[in-house]
């Protein structure tokens, strides 16, 4: 082995890394490794997942599951769906977008990307002239409005990525159309966000992050209202009904501003630090959402005292005077709320909320008191917890599958009866031959059942023995098999004490009944 720690290119030594490391992909399945990206089509119904690796993945009803591969080794950093269309816009790391499409081969449906382009700046003109930070796809899915660094909006044309020079926003033109005490104080800086009006397509909501927010008219290229914030912005919502602008900003605060004919909204109709008075963390994005109680939801990321809750991963939801915050275990990548997929509709009603963490996706039920989450049918990630031991078992009886099902219905009490939301697309798969379990040991300690699918069917927790038997016959058993041995080992640490995760698990087929070994010792 010491050939390997030779420096310099040598042939021999890599023939033989490829003799001994190679491997070939042969399908990739379930929770995505390294997520980076989140989008969601309200009229496919359909979830995109993308990866830092290049990767984009598409979720729809359990069974329907598209993957497509971008040539380039880049992470992908936003997912747009167009507006009614089976297309979406992806944008990688590298400043490229993509175009990406659905269509219908042989009668099934494939993930095939179309086209791709770059946006080029003027000659001489600095990287961050053409440094995309926010895509908007307007609703006529003929276009694509580019925030850039540079303050800059550009417009690009839809399929042929067409660059639209002469119709370009530049922060010079927008400076023209401001009054005097808005030009000297330095309102610019990147475009942090871009909103389409919800009722009028001819107007779009440009957000710096300097704190200026203007509504441009496309028609008559010219700024209608203006706000002007003293903190920095970081994202912003339009109220269904195009009367209410809410923007979220670097101090934990998000301000409500009326959107008037006035030239210049000195004072935000309402301004609010939900977790002050100390200071917070940025509310990077929210959601103002109207629904028929009259009560709006409010939805934001972030926002969480510094000094206490610095290193937290939290969702906030408040409405009807209940505030939750929702902690994740891992880094939140992105976040979505599933509304009325009517855009004429006069209401939002928010049903569900659906968060992208770096190792789960949560689905937040929305409509029921307490806000429980939604069990999901796939995306289960296998490495919630760093596994310790697996084994496999094929052909399992359909008896004890049923069993063990039955039991892992009986875990899952906390999770809502909502039906999962995100069905989109029908599965053409058959139904498998026979069924099989996957059984994992984990450090944290517990024993999970999946099936060929993904789905984790069972749970045991805290295994505090050596053995825990399934039996086929005893109907006092919350859990029962035909002939079937499951037999989870400890390791021990030095001290003799049974440590907190199983090292070896063994499923024996074949024999017959067996009771239960110690106390404790049992599925439960």
């Amino acid at each position: 082995m010491r050939r390997f720690l030779r420096p310099g290119h040598d042939p021999a030594r890599e023939r033989l890394k490829r003799d001994l490391f190679q491997f070939n992909k042969t399908v990739e399945h379930g929770f995505p490794h390294q997520p980076s990206a989140l989008g969601y089509s309200p009229s496919l119904r359909i979830l995109a997942i993308g990866t830092r690796s290049g990767a984009i993945k598409l979720y729809g009803a359990p069974g329907v599951e598209f993957m497509g591969l971008h040539r380039e080794n880049n992470a992908v950093v936003q997912i747009h769906f167009l507006p009614g269309q089976c297309q979406l816009v992806t944008l990688l790391d590298d400043n490229s977008l993509h175009l990406w499409s659905l269509k219908v081969k042989s009668g099934v449906s494939e993930l095939q990307e179309d086209e791709s382009f770059t946006l080029r700046g003027p000659p001489g003109a600095a990287p961050s002239a053409t440094q995309i930070t926010v895509v908007l796809p307007h609703s006529s899915c003929q276009l694509l409005y580019l925030g850039t660094e540079s303050g800059s909006v550009f417009m690009v044309q839809l399929p042929a990525f067409r660059a639209l020079e002469d119709q370009t926003i530049s922060s010079d033109a927008v400076l023209q159309r401001l009054p005097e005490e808005v030009r000297h104080r330095r309102a610019f800086e990147m475009v942090e966000a871009l909103q389409e009006h919800p009722r009028d397509p001819n107007q779009i909501l440009i957000g710096y992050s300097r704190g200026l927010v203007v509504i441009w008219d496309l028609q008559g290229s010219c700024v209608l209202c203006h706000f002007l914030s003293s903190q920095q912005l970081e994202n912003v919502c339009w109220q269904r009904d195009g009367h209410l602008i809410v923007s979220c900003h670097s101090d934990g605060s998000y301000c409500q501003w009326p959107v008037s004919s006035d030239t210049l909204q000195l004072e935000p109709l309402r301004s609010c630090v939900p977790y002050g008075p100390f200071p917070c963390k940025a509310i990077t994005k929210i959601f103002w959402l109207t629904t028929k109680q009259g009560l709006p939801f409010t939805i934001f990321q972030g926002g969480m005292p510094r000094a206490s809750y610095g290193d937290r991963h939290c969702i906030s939801v408040i409405h009807n005077g209940q505030q939750t915050a929702f902690d994740f275990t891992s880094r939140v990548i992105d976040f979505t709320v599933l509304i009325e997929a009517n855009p004429e509709a006069a209401l939002d009603d928010p049903y569900a909320l659906v968060v992208l963490a770096e190792e789960e996706l949560v689905v937040i039920d929305l409509q029921t008191a307490g806000w429980p989450p939604v069990q999901p049918p796939y995306l289960a990630s296998l490495h919630c917890s760093a596994i310790t031991c697996s084994h496999h078992v094929s052909n399992i009886p359909l008896k004890l599958w049923e069993r063990i099902i039955a039991a892992g219905s009986r875990q899952n009490t906390h999770f809502s009866t909502m039906e999962w939301p995100i069905d989109g697309g029908t599965s053409l798969a058959p139904a498998p031959p026979q069924r099989d379990l996957l059984l994992t040991g984990h450090e944290d300690g517990t024993v999970r059942f999946w099936d060929a699918s993904g789905v984790c069917l069972r749970l045991l927790y805290k295994l505090s023995t050596v053995r825990v038997f399934l039996t086929d016959t005893d109907p006092s058993e919350s859990l029962s098999a035909q002939g079937g041995l499951f037999r989870p080992l400890q390791r021990r640490s030095p001290a003799g004490h049974p440590e907190d995760f199983p090292l070896q698990i063994q499923w024996l087929p074949g024999c017959g009944r067996h009771g239960r070994a110690g106390a404790g010792a049992g599925a439960e």
